[in-house]
């Protein structure tokens, strides 16, 4: 049962496609491929710029700041009566 089913080398003829001697010709970039390639660049470009430049007033900032505060206030006082309420072991 060991036989090979492979042919032979000697027995094997390919047919390769003809080999091309010449160089093939540089492709050129038409105006109309740069005018879209800059003009995709720039669209994404616009679409992820920061939206939030012009909310970063001093008066959001420090009405930012105080919600921060006055939220991490409330979670201490929670956090204090979940612990008070619970039965010691």
């Amino acid at each position: 049962m060991n036989t090979t089913l492979s042919t032979p080398v000697d027995e094997q003829h390919h047919t390769h496609p003809p080999s091309l001697d010449r160089v093939s010709s540089a492709r050129t970039v038409s105006l109309a491929d740069r005018v879209a390639l800059h003009l995709g660049v720039a669209l994404i470009t616009w679409s992820r710029r920061p939206r939030t430049t012009a909310a970063n007033s001093d008066d959001a900032l420090r009405a930012r700041r105080q919600a921060a505060i006055a939220r991490a206030k409330r979670e201490r006082e929670w956090q204090l009566a979940l612990y008070l309420s619970q039965f010691r072991r």
